[in-house]
């Protein structure tokens, strides 16, 4: 087993605190402002906290709304292409 010498002990934890930093950055001010500037995405977050939707709970849980959102995506979707089959 090797031990870190003291220089490379501080340069991992200046590594570490620099990724950390990054990381908090990127996902607590980038992305945020991001959500602010795109119109769609901006969108699609007020919506969700209108209605209190947990984006996460739909795709990674088994939630009772999963279905009535699926199967409601499925007609809207079986609409539009028999309105764009009628329309041509």
């Amino acid at each position: 087993m090797t031990s870190l010498s003291s220089s490379s002990r501080k340069a991992a934890w200046l590594k570490f605190i620099a990724l950390s930093v990054a990381t908090w950055l990127f996902l607590g001010e980038f992305l945020p402002w991001v959500y602010d500037v795109v119109p769609p995405l901006r969108h699609s977050r007020d919506e969700q906290a209108k209605y209190d939707i947990s984006a996460g709970a739909i795709y990674y849980t088994d939630v009772p709304v999963t279905l009535e959102s699926e199967m409601a995506s499925r007609e809207a979707v079986q609409k539009a292409i028999d309105l764009r089959a009628s329309s041509l």
